[in-house]
């Protein structure tokens, strides 16, 4: 079975925080800042796939075409939740 991106998530803190699709990373943002009322910057942005590996957006971008999950990537070289869902 070929690795596909399935969820946004975010690293950050020493843990990964995910909410399932059609969920963006701004909605992982928000629920860990009424956590602990700290931004978080864009570098800590990427996705879970579906072997439950943190992967960042370039990764990610690679795993989505070659999955077939996306046929471009409206700010290539990254992945963005938009480009999936």
């Amino acid at each position: 079975m070929a690795e596909r991106i399935i969820s946004v998530a975010i690293s950050a803190f020493g843990i990964v925080a995910s909410l399932p699709a059609p969920a963006r990373h701004g909605d992982v943002l928000r629920k860990l800042y009424d956590f602990n009322q700290t931004v978080i910057g864009g570098d800590a942005q990427g996705f879970l796939t579906n072997t439950g590996r943190y992967v960042n957006r370039r990764d990610a971008a690679v795993i989505a075409l070659e999955a077939g999950q996306v046929d471009k990537l409206t700010a290539a070289p990254d992945l963005y939740s938009e480009d999936l869902w």
